[in-house]
């Protein structure tokens, strides 16, 4: 009897992976046994993120990936098989993700021609793609040999743990619940290969359809087959084995290397490896301190996620803490394996193994980015942190039944805080206001918070006395002025239409407000790329951008030299040609104007107010058939504005096409537009 107590003891981790134990946990299906608590279990977490819906875009990486991306530009009209295929050929921001991209291609031309007008749309895709993960991990957890509650509670803790909202609120942050999405259902069908005995193939063929999207979705994929091996390691297979490790493996050791490379291509191509200034004399000792103190921060904001921020900035001096991270975090690794391996812990071992490998090249130790931590870096990684206190629950539900009630009421209150923390900080992302004032509360002697507080007062609440204050603390903080400079300059001059024309002091207040952006404009000039900085594209703007102050007080030579060098800097700065052309319609210039009207169609040939303006110079020219060419243009891609029509009526009776003329002109008087008689006739 002794002798079976002590069996007992000491083969509790053995006795959940018995094939009894199997066939009865982990069977899932369509029975109520599942779905019950399945369905539960996205109730709870569909609820908790139910604030992330009534959010809108904000000014972090969403107008580059979304909002102003070239590639999206045509799904607004049309499906655009050129463009799908720029999608998958270019990155954004340097992060080569098209799976993403092509996702919101295909929300923009069914749901929403007009994003900005329609965030919902976007964030409900986050959020049932959350959920998917959810239920995937619910999968997965009884496909680990854990009991039906113990598997529900691990997955709910993966769906309502505070630190899933920056990828699920985020609408740029698709990217991680559409990798973490396919990522998890690779490893389901893995784990049904690796288990099956029969349709072994079918298993390992939807494992590599299901990873190859997730690949395609987010750069952290590569980390796939890494999480396989920790799979074998579980399931007690020979992973060390040439045949297991490296030839059942190669099409996702080829994979991750090829879309590893890409990505440092992009990376490198774009320059966002440069190191920021504050990083950039780290010490190769500094550095390795900052993996361990990430590491620690990621452990204990699983445990308890502490001041969540969508920014942790690099000190310009390291912490004492990093360095004492980087004594203990080895120290502590060490003597948890050890103790894990010599008492047989495999669910530990598992467990953590899962998360150190899916967050590992997210440590930042080559220090790119703006930030050494992320709390989307997490996503997946927590699942083995959450299988480990899901696994801890099992073991005190199977061994310890008198513990089960505290177990449930501790447990409920612990799921509970993170409900609401989750809740709460969904809000946070509400919009760029919310988010960088936050943000500001615990970073605010560093400028990009106040830039982005700022730039969102700007475009969004038009408040321009906040936005400049804000871009005068950001100008205090940063070392980099050119860009902060050539942002106030651009508050005072989009402070200039906002204006009341009627005001006896318009003028005087429109003068006032224009110099005020020259005068910034210049001094971002004196930090620009041509007096050492590293962003020749700031440079071009500054230089537009002043050009086109400058054409608005009447001073035109200026502005044409300032306009004409933006362009040479960067002649795919659209709004150069846009503002050079309109300088060149001021001053009755037309052939130039078409010229650039040209090349500012070349970059963007979805804007109808622009082959409308073309369209105007060609009529002005008495270059009639070229007119009506650009103004049917500028009529498919916009059929609500009457100008259109009205113009194109002038054209054709110009011609000679009298029926063509008053039909339009009628659509344009339809449309509440005074239009000439004789055009009616």
């Amino acid at each position: 009897m002794s002798k079976h107590k002590q069996h007992g003891k000491s083969r509790a981790i053995a006795r959940a992976a018995s094939p009894k134990s199997r066939s009865q946990e982990s069977s899932w299906g369509w029975n109520k046994e599942f779905w019950i608590p399945a369905l539960i279990l996205l109730a709870i977490t569909a609820a908790v993120f139910i604030p992330s819906l009534s959010g809108s875009f904000v000014n972090w990486d969403d107008p580059e990936n979304l909002l102003k991306n070239e590639n999206l530009r045509a799904f607004r009209y049309e499906w655009s098989w050129p463009a799908v295929k720029a999608i998958f050929t270019t990155d954004v921001i340097g992060n080569y993700n098209p799976l993403s991209i092509f996702s919101f291609a295909i929300e923009k031309y069914l749901f929403a021609p007009d994003p900005k007008a329609a965030p919902f749309v976007f964030h409900f895709s986050n959020l049932w793609m959350h959920l998917a993960c959810t239920l995937l991990v619910f999968v997965l957890f009884l496909q680990l040999r854990l009991g039906r509650m113990a598997a529900f509670i691990g997955a709910l803790l993966f769906g309502i743990h505070p630190m899933r909202v920056e990828s699920v609120a985020w609408i740029t942050e698709r990217k991680d619940v559409l990798y973490g999405m396919f990522f998890l259902a690779s490893l389901v069908t893995y784990s049904k290969f690796v288990q099956s005995e029969t349709s072994r193939m079918r298993w390992y063929m939807w494992t590599l359809v299901l990873s190859v999207f997730s690949y395609f979705a987010k750069v952290q994929a590569v980390i796939l087959p890494l999480s396989m091996v920790a799979l074998d390691f579980f399931y007690q297979r020979k992973w060390k084995s040439p045949k297991i490790l490296m030839l059942e493996k190669a099409p996702w050791w080829v994979l991750s290397l090829l879309i590893g490379l890409v990505n440092l291509h992009f990376l490198k191509a774009g320059e966002h490896l440069i190191l920021e200034d504050n990083i950039a004399n780290y010490t190769a000792l500094d550095r390795l301190a900052v993996g361990a103190y990430s590491y620690a921060i990621y452990l204990a904001k699983w445990i308890y996620p502490y001041r969540m921020s969508p920014l942790y900035p690099y000190p310009l001096k390291l912490p004492a803490g990093a360095y004492v991270a980087l004594a203990l975090v080895p120290a502590f690794l060490a003597a948890f394996l050890y103790w894990a391996i010599r008492t047989r812990r495999r669910n530990l071992l598992f467990g953590w193994a899962f998360f150190t490998v899916n967050v590992m090249f997210l440590l930042q130790v080559v220090g790119a980015g703006q930030g050494f931590l992320a709390d989307r870096f997490t996503y997946i990684a927590y699942a083995g942190l959450f299988f480990l206190m899901a696994w801890g629950c099992h073991w005190i539900m199977a061994n310890r039944p008198a513990m089960k009630t505290h177990l449930y009421i501790s447990g409920g209150i612990y799921l509970a805080i993170f409900a609401y923390m989750t809740w709460d900080q969904c809000k946070i992302w509400n919009n760029g206001g919310a988010l960088w004032e936050h943000a500001r509360k615990y970073y605010a002697n560093n400028p990009l918070p106040w830039a982005k507080a700022a730039n969102y007062y700007r475009e969004e609440e038009k408040n321009f006395a906040k936005a400049a204050e804000f871009f005068s603390q950001a100008l205090k903080l940063e070392r980099k002025k050119a860009p902060a400079y050539n942002s106030l300059g651009k508050t005072y001059f989009d402070q200039v239409s906002y204006l009341n024309q009627q005001d006896p002091n318009f003028q005087q207040e429109k003068t006032r407000l224009t110099e005020l952006a020259i005068r910034n404009y210049t001094s971002g000039t004196v930090e620009d790329s041509l007096a050492g900085g590293p962003n020749p594209k700031i440079t071009s703007e500054i230089f537009i951008n002043r050009g086109a102050a400058y054409a608005s007080l009447g001073m035109f030579d200026p502005a044409l030299r300032d306009l004409t060098r933006g362009i040479q800097l960067d002649p795919e700065n659209e709004d150069g040609y846009l503002n050079r052309a309109l300088l060149y319609v001021q001053t009755s210039q037309f052939e130039k104007a078409i010229l650039d009207h040209n090349e500012y169609l070349k970059i963007n040939p979805y804007d109808p107010d622009i082959w409308y303006e073309r369209g105007l110079c060609h009529s002005i020219l008495k270059q009639t058939a070229e007119a009506i060419r650009d103004f049917d243009s500028a009529i498919s891609l916009k059929q609500t504005q009457p100008l259109y029509f009205a113009e194109r009526a002038k054209a054709k009776f110009a011609t000679g096409d009298k029926s063509g003329a008053r039909s339009d002109a009628l659509r344009a008087q339809q449309m509440g537009l005074n239009v000439p008689p004789e055009l009616l006739r």
